[in-house]
């Protein structure tokens, strides 16, 4: 069986002020942890489920290296850095929110701005990555440190969907809510496979 744990911390810093010419890519992945996300991270790291860890990957995003980096530590393991494992790229969003963007994706999964990522492209990019590891690190425990709709995406191949009276999507599995629509601290997903076949899902924290 492989274990894998996906984690996203969204407790960041909200009042950073980059110079105009900054890009919204790059913007999004220089965010980093707020103090807090800085003290949940170090508490995350010595969570007994974590122990059994034996290989650690996160983003490429600051805030993904920033948690995962005293888990890291605290197993003296190598921290390994991919893309793949990237948050949603929103692409040219014009005179729209963020917000609006969230909701007209979650709403349709192929829709897309210019330059953009839709919510299946994310699942494929993810899923691709997560099968590669289940290929070259099978057996093992693996925690990866990525991003809320990373996580969505890629759990939409195993979840019912579902909305909330916010109209944000849920996931459910085994009539568990995986996925609540929020995303105000740190989530821990734990998935179990036998090979390249799910087993289970259980949202740990």
């Amino acid at each position: 069986m492989t274990t894998i744990y996906l984690i996203n911390n969204g407790l960041t810093m909200n009042n950073l002020n980059f110079s105009d010419n900054e890009s919204l890519v790059n913007r999004r992945e220089k965010r980093i942890l707020s103090i807090e996300g800085e003290e949940e991270s170090r508490k995350l790291a010595k969570d007994p489920d974590l122990q059994k860890v034996n290989v650690i990957y996160a983003s490429n995003y600051v805030m993904s290296i920033g948690t995962a980096k005293y888990l890291a530590n605290d197993l003296e393991l190598p921290l390994n850095i991919r893309d793949e494992l990237g948050e949603r790229i929103i692409g040219n969003l014009g005179d729209k929110k963020i917000r609006v963007v969230n909701e007209m994706q979650e709403n349709d999964f192929n829709y897309k701005l210019n330059g953009g990522e839709s919510l299946n492209e994310v699942k494929r990019r993810m899923m691709r990555f997560i099968f590669k590891v289940l290929e070259n690190d099978k057996d093992k425990c693996i925690a990866m440190f990525t991003h809320n709709v990373a996580i969505t995406s890629f759990l939409t191949e195993y979840c019912t969907e579902g909305f909330n009276l916010d109209n944000r999507l849920i996931l459910n599995y085994n009539d568990e809510a995986i996925v609540d629509g929020t995303w105000d601290g740190i989530r821990v997903i734990e998935l179990v496979f036998d090979n390249k076949n799910l087993v289970k899902i259980t949202r740990k924290k």
